[in-house]
């Protein structure tokens, strides 16, 4: 069989359609696939313009097609599918990912996929494919599934998750990673990501994280052994920076060091590091071990200098928490990254709760405080955004929060009581400043990514 995994069609927006990495969760899927039904064509097909996408599916005529794609995507995700459907009527159609997990009935009713993969989508494609392989057509009794029945869309059991030893190493010899941008700051070229770990244990108010908060544990570790040996094959390849993408790399501080300590044994001096921290869990031995593997930057969820903020979302960590981890890591000489997300909302006993334009004011001049004074090097931010899978996207709902549709994470999607766009723009030139002026003074800018900081331009005079 010829089994065919894609990406979403590029957008036209030459900001948007800057794709630093392949995508790992249907490299995931190959390289499971691949080890339990061998001898199957497998290819990966990336971004391409709608109507290129639709003529190379057409050319490769597969036995089985399928579509991975996120919120931010879904729109062209479902033209992109009822295209191929049109030109391929008796091709199978599968659809997976971030969005088909928050919102499979929404995906089954808005485009022609035959079944949609709800949660973490390994064993379920594997028996899809036997499935299809077999001649079925009763999709009932594979669990993770929405399907049509006689005109309905009906789901299959809930699918649990594999254990994560069972998942081998991504199929990455399906990519010529010279096609992908990269990391948009970097020590060192080419650049690219490795996942170290699958979920989350918190559950804070904005997250969205639909396909590993399908089914329990919500966080899963990989053998620090299995997690040195791809880093080793993605060196042999030729890549010289990874982004550790384990939500918190620190969620549990024992399995790190031991991580850290697996790569440093490779010995691969020329090898830089970034990663995401969780700031409550940063000390003296973690930055140390950061250290021996180069590690040159570490990335944390700040997302609020307000504490009433913090606890309302959630986040669980305090103000001081932050303060301790910025000058633990800057001690060792690791650069400090602050993720920021303004406006966000939460509940209280059923009461909608919003930070304030004041608190963001606050945030911001924190921030530049912080800056300034060398405790922080980079720093990003966004409006908080609510994304199908989240509480806040239920909260939003709940309320009627939302302004002409959800937009992207910097423009005013929220309708937030006694809050004013003409201020929220003032905010949103105000914190373009300072990442601009501190990513420029602090370096390490990949200038592949130019389209992207010209974008970024563009907001900023809107704002004025």
């Amino acid at each position: 069989m010829r089994i065919v995994l894609a990406d979403p069609p590029l957008t036209g927006d030459r900001q948007a359609d800057m794709i630093s990495y392949p995508n790992i969760g249907v490299l995931s899927l190959f390289g499971y696939l691949r080890e339990r039904l061998p001898g199957h064509e497998l290819i990966y097909v990336g971004s391409l313009d709608i109507g290129e996408h639709v003529e190379r599916i057409a050319s490769l005529e597969p036995d089985v097609y399928g579509v991975s794609f996120a919120t931010c995507m879904e729109k062209l995700s479902y033209e992109l599918i009822n295209r191929v459907r049109e030109r391929l009527p008796r091709l199978p159609i599968i659809t997976g990912g971030p969005h088909p997990t928050a919102l499979p009935a929404e995906v089954m009713e808005n485009c022609e996929a035959d079944i949609c993969v709800v949660g973490e989508g390994e064993q379920t494609f594997l028996e899809v494919v036997g499935h299809i392989m077999a001649g079925g057509d009763d999709w009932g009794s594979i669990p993770g599934l929405a399907y049509r029945h006689d005109g309905e869309i009906v789901f299959s059991e809930p699918r649990g998750f594999l254990p994560i030893a069972d998942i081998p190493m991504p199929a990455w010899d399906l990519v010529d990673l010279g096609d992908y941008m990269g990391n948009q700051l970097c020590k060192n070229k080419p650049g690219t990501c490795i996942l170290t770990s699958r979920g989350c244990p918190y559950d804070c108010v904005f997250c969205s994280n639909p396909v590993w908060k399908s089914a329990r544990p919500w966080l899963r570790m990989r053998a620090p052994e299995s997690i040195a040996a791809e880093v080793d094959y993605l060196y042999g390849r030729g890549v010289r920076e990874l982004y550790i993408r384990a939500d918190e790399f620190n969620a549990d501080l024992k399995w790190s060091l031991e991580v850290c300590r697996a790569i440093a044994a490779l010995g691969h001096t020329d090898l830089y590091f970034q990663c995401n921290l969780r700031a409550d869990k940063v000390d003296d031995e973690l930055a140390a071990a950061l250290v021996s593997i180069n590690c040159w930057m570490v990335h944390l969820g700040i997302e609020s200098w307000n504490q009433r903020v913090l606890d309302g979302i959630e986040k669980h960590i305090k103000v001081e928490d932050v303060i301790s981890a910025c000058r633990t890591l800057k001690r060792a000489g690791i650069s400090v990254y602050g993720f920021l997300m303004l406006y966000q909302v939460w509940e209280e006993d059923g009461e909608l709760r919003w930070e304030t334009a004041d608190e963001v004011d606050h945030t911001i001049r924190t921030t530049r405080r912080m800056m300034k004074s060398g405790l922080l090097d980079y720093m990003s931010w966004q409006f908080a955004t609510p994304f199908p899978g989240s509480r806040m996207y239920d909260i939003v709902a709940r309320h009627d929060l939302v302004r002409g549709g959800v937009k992207g994470v910097w423009d005013m999607s929220l309708r937030l009581p006694g809050i004013s766009e003409r201020r929220m723009k003032h905010q949103r030139l105000k914190g373009f400043i300072i990442q601009s002026y501190y990513s420029l003074r602090s370096g390490g800018i990949n200038w592949r990514f130019w389209r992207r900081i010209l974008n970024k331009l563009k907001y900023m005079v809107e704002s004025v």
